[in-house]
């Protein structure tokens, strides 16, 4: 059977007209067994439609932030914007994915944005959000901070992974706040933050707060990209 293809989402470069990605996120979907392709965010809806009608699944990655006009907030003087390019294609793409009922995987960004799709909301700024016993979810210099969280066994990420507690890196200031239509979470933090969402009725709309894709040698994390490539083969 052919290793099915993967559209993976890229960031805008630093240099002036260019795009950038993260060589993790590919990777990660070539060792699950899938092909991957990167979608710039600049081509024309035709060649997004040509593009969705080719390949079999998809990956959201990890950026800065969404505009939170998208969920009636005022700018954070923390919040730091993604290209509104970048933003408006996404949501275009995962509302077509969407409807096809197409297997999709969201990382970070990517499921920030899958929930503000659906109507839900973000915590703009996590140290300001008050809860008890707040632990830190921010890289800070060269810390890389891990931590644990609980996974509901009877959700996508349960069951590919098989365990009710894994340990996750974390790299976010912002997080899920009101959870968006037809979404349930499927993994939370010490803290009761939102770790991983999903949409039990689509054939896999799933996403995590962590970055799986930097953690490639842990099985655990691995096991979420196979799981793509699974549904994508379906």
């Amino acid at each position: 059977m052919p290793r099915p293809l993967i559209g993976i989402t890229m960031d805008s470069g630093l240099k002036a007209r260019s795009y950038q990605i993260k060589s993790d996120y590919p990777d990660a979907i070539d060792r699950a067994g899938g092909v991957p392709v990167c979608l710039g965010f600049g081509m024309t809806p035709a060649s997004m439609i040509d593009a969705i009608d080719r390949l079999d699944g998809f990956l959201f990655t990890g950026g800065d932030d969404l505009h939170p006009r998208r969920f009636d907030q005022p700018l954070h003087p923390k919040t730091e914007l993604i290209d509104p390019d970048r933003e408006a294609f996404e949501l275009r793409l995962l509302a077509e994915i969407e409807r096809r009922r197409l297997p999709v995987l969201g990382v970070c960004l990517g499921c920030q944005l899958m929930n503000v799709h659906r109507g839900g909301s973000l915590i703009q700024f996590l140290p300001d959000d008050p809860r008890p016993s707040p632990i830190e979810h921010r890289a800070i210099g060269e810390d890389r901070p891990r931590h644990t969280v609980r996974l509901d066994r009877s959700s996508r990420i349960g069951e590919a992974i098989g365990r009710e507690t894994i340990s996750v890196n974390t790299h976010h200031k912002q997080a899920i706040a009101r959870l968006g239509r037809g979404l349930r979470i499927s993994a939370t933090a010490p803290d009761g933050i939102i770790e991983a969402i999903e949409d039990p009725d689509l054939p896999l709309f799933t996403a995590v707060q962590w970055h799986p894709e930097r953690l490639p040698d842990e099985p655990d994390h691995l096991a979420l990209f196979q799981m793509l490539i699974a549904a994508a083969r379906q």
